[in-house]
């Protein structure tokens, strides 16, 4: 009767620690799937944002390029040169009226 007893107590003690390891592993399972879970939503937030920087870099390589194309251009570097910065040929002056504001004060 005593060893009946005393297996039926190790059959509950080792199912109570194998419910123990099964619960801890459970838990551990779900605390590092939830982790996984904030990373990969993290990391899908960081891709967006650099795609769209992505998309900026590009939009102003574009930019640039049709800049350096056009300062090759002779005509675009004088138009540039007179309208903006005032520079004259020899013997030309230049007149620079006011700019007409639309929206005046009364």
């Amino acid at each position: 009767m005593k060893q009946v007893k005393k297996r039926k107590r190790k059959l509950i003690f080792k199912r109570y620690v194998i419910s123990l390891i099964l619960l801890m592993v459970s838990f551990s399972l779900f605390y590092f799937g939830g982790q996984e879970i904030q990373t990969t939503f993290s990391l899908k937030g960081q891709i967006r944002e650099n795609l769209k920087e992505s998309a900026q870099l590009d939009e102003k390589k574009k930019e640039l390029e049709t800049t350096k194309e056009n300062l090759s251009n002779p005509d675009y570097v004088e138009y540039i040169a007179r309208g903006k910065y005032l520079v004259s040929k020899e013997g030309e002056q230049v007149f620079k009226f006011p700019s007409i504001d639309l929206k005046e004060d009364e």
